[in-house]
């Protein structure tokens, strides 16, 4: 076969996160600022297609931006990195089956967020600004993503951050159960594409476009951008632990719980 079940994927995961609280500092902050750096790389993909298309091709720029921004996940899957969103429901399966401690996932979550951060600002900057990949004739695109991030308020910033997890978290899962190269990219590729299309918000991510408009002389301030990664942030979270790492614990126990169970 070339998957595994449901619980050894879990199981996969579980593992992955008691390594990932063993982590030397160096090495969790390159890998932290790796992952921000592929993510945003996949986010410039995103406007340099998308931003190419013709304005009468409507929504199919959306599309076509969305085919190519999910090569960041799945560079980081095969390169190695720490990203945030599939951490946040890794993490919490180790917690909830009893395998690392809450306060090592707070930790945890503390230190990717930081160093993604870096990771898509230093993006941001360098290649977005510096290089100008993400201004000239690219940056009205730039402009109406972030702008329309923006806009949102704290709770729907929650709720669309809550959607955009449950299909990162979904992507990681799904590529863990599956055994081969391409099974892997074709798990990571399409829920990627879904969020993308249906213009959720990526905590991640918007460390990228935010950062990006700013720096081109875009009309917003740090103040709303850390707000805005606050409280997406906030939604990627429950997302993650709540709507499919916890189903997910709950719905597989371990196999000596499940046979507990069937006695009684």
């Amino acid at each position: 076969m070339n998957s595994y079940t449901t619980r050894e994927a879990i199981d996969i995961l579980i593992a992955k996160a008691k390594a990932k609280t063993k982590l030397p500092l160096p090495q969790l902050i390159i890998l932290g600022i790796n992952a921000g750096a592929l993510i945003a790389f996949g986010y410039l993909a995103f406007l340099r297609v998308s931003g190419a298309v013709p304005k009468e091709w409507g929504s199919v720029a959306t599309f076509l931006g969305a085919c190519v921004f999910p090569i960041g996940l799945i560079a980081l899957s095969f390169l190695g990195g720490e990203l945030l969103t599939g951490n946040m429901m890794v993490m919490t399966m180790a917690v909830l089956d009893r395998e690392i401690r809450l306060r090592e996932l707070f930790k945890n979550w503390l230190l990717v967020f930081l160093t993604n951060a870096i990771g898509g600002i230093l993006v941001a900057f360098f290649f977005g600004h510096f290089v100008g990949l993400s201004e000239g004739s690219f940056l009205a695109k730039t402009g109406a993503v972030a702008t329309a991030k923006l806009a949102d308020g704290p709770l729907m910033m929650v709720v669309s951050g809550i959607g955009c997890n449950i299909f990162v978290c979904m992507a990681v899962f799904i590529a863990t159960v599956s055994k081969d190269f391409l099974g892997k990219m074709f798990s990571l590729w399409f829920p990627i594409m879904i969020f993308v299309v249906c213009g959720f918000q990526h905590v991640v991510a918007n460390a990228f476009i935010l950062p990006a408009y700013l720096f081109a002389g875009g009309a917003i301030t740090w103040g709303q951008i850390i707000e805005n990664l606050i409280f997406v942030g906030i939604g990627n979270a429950l997302g993650g632990a709540l709507f499919v790492a916890f189903p997910l614990i709950i719905l597989n126990p371990r196999q000596k719980e499940a046979d507990n169970e069937s006695r009684a």
